[in-house]
């Protein structure tokens, strides 16, 4: 049975102090900063450097994140820090939680969850927001005092779970 569609102030009081950290999307917490995914390879391809599986060109590897970045300075650089607003797609997981599939900066943020990643049977949404610092314990029972949230949220599309069921005469 499909979860009832949310509204725009549950998605908001949902998001509104997320932590940016996710299986897909890693920050690193010593400097306050998070990949805009899209940046970054930009940023690897002007280096020549194009290996997706290379930690520093994906960002995927927390301590390694922006090191890369530190050498390209400027609007070129991938990282995005407190006070940026950004683009962020969200996947809420068999109704229990959310989790932060992407992190974009506003140039190349999407703002359809189709464009995003595609709609699925899973509640889905993309939301605009400001990066803010707020203290987080992570699993590992590390506390990260200015650890980067979501804040300002306002979302942009939403596409609960019964958008990505089939229906009668559908091809997918």
């Amino acid at each position: 049975m499909a979860l009832p569609r949310r509204t725009d102030a549950q998605l908001r009081a949902a998001f509104t102090g997320l932590v940016v950290e996710s299986l897909a999307v890693r920050q690193d917490v010593a400097r306050r900063t998070v990949r805009c995914a899209a940046c970054a390879d930009v940023a690897a391809e002007e280096n020549g450097d194009t290996d997706p599986e290379d930690p520093d060109v994906n960002g995927t590897d927390p301590s390694d994140a922006g090191s890369d970045a530190d050498s390209l300075g400027g609007d070129s650089s991938p990282d995005l820090g407190v006070g940026d607003a950004v683009v962020v797609v969200l996947r809420n997981y068999e109704g229990f939680t959310w989790e932060i599939q992407d992190v974009s900066c506003l140039a190349h943020g999407v703002d359809r969850v189709a464009d995003a990643v595609g709609v699925e049977a899973d509640d889905q949404a993309v939301v605009s927001c400001v990066l803010e610092a707020a203290g987080y314990h992570s699993p590992d029972g590390t506390y990260h005092p200015d650890a980067l949230t979501l804040g300002d949220v306002t979302v942009l599309d939403y596409s609960p779970a019964a958008d990505g069921y089939p229906t009668s005469g559908d091809d997918r």
